[in-house]
């Protein structure tokens, strides 16, 4: 995922003094940390302008700036983004989550683009692809919403915490699952249980409960739901609840 490789933030910078935070990474990898007071105090759109040449010949190229307004309102510049490193660490559901703040952060800028460009009768005529784009990325961030928490329930699974049989189940009917378009039921008419992704693609996560042993000896853990399911299914083998130092 893309964060920005530089952020100028304006705000105060030493006791009583205001002026502005240049952060970044150069392409060499050498880390950027600098501070400059208030080029001029009483001229806001002066003083970012000048702020933002400075910052250019800090990095030592003339870069493309994007103001930025957060949910509190507190406004900064980016330029630049630094990719992914393919052979680096997996993304963790906080880094998903990170994207959904972007995507907030960026839905905000939009409907403030919309409701500046609806207040004039010569421009309220051309918001309504603003609202539509807006719009979208509440999809966007549901969308990384439920990334996060799939990747969340894989990492449980991995660290060897929760149920790893890698397909879902119904925690209080078993195998009885239906998965469409990326949502999941309980085929049970009696439980009307859904879930707002595909349960059945995904390791199951459900804490574990018993160990299902088969006929060759070979065991695993499981949750009560895959227990109760080898219970019907097993031949030859055994299921017996966990006791607390197996759990």
């Amino acid at each position: 995922m893309p964060f920005p490789r530089y952020k100028l933030v304006p705000g105060p910078i030493d006791v009583d003094v205001f002026g502005w935070e240049l952060t970044g990474d150069r392409p060499s990898g050498e880390h950027i940390v600098e501070c400059h007071e208030t080029f001029h105090p009483q001229d806001h759109a002066a003083d970012v302008e000048a702020a933002l040449r400075w910052a250019d010949r800090v990095i030592g190229s003339k870069q493309i700036w994007t103001h930025v307004s957060d949910r509190d309102r507190m406004e900064h510049w980016e330029a630049g983004t630094l990719a992914d490193n393919t052979d680096g660490p997996e993304p963790t559901p906080a880094d998903i989550r990170a994207l959904i703040a972007e995507a907030d952060a960026l839905q905000e800028r939009i409907r403030n683009v919309e409701h500046r460009l609806a207040g004039s009768e010569e421009t309220r005529h051309s918001v309504f692809r603003l609202s539509d784009a807006a719009g979208r990325l509440t999809d966007v961030s549901e969308a990384l919403e439920e990334t996060a928490g799939e990747l969340a329930r894989v990492r449980a699974v991995r660290d060897g915490s929760v149920c790893a049989v890698p397909w879902g189940v119904c925690p209080d009917h078993g195998n009885t699952l239906v998965s469409t378009g990326g949502r999941t039921r309980c085929s049970q008419l009696a439980c009307g249980r859904t879930w707002d992704y595909d349960r059945l693609g995904v390791p199951c996560g459900e804490p574990l409960t018993h160990k299902v042993t088969d006929a060759a000896g070979e065991s695993f853990r499981a949750c009560k739901a895959h227990a109760m399911d080898a219970t019907e299914r097993l031949i030859g083998g055994t299921v017996t609840p966990l006791n607390s130092t197996e759990a």
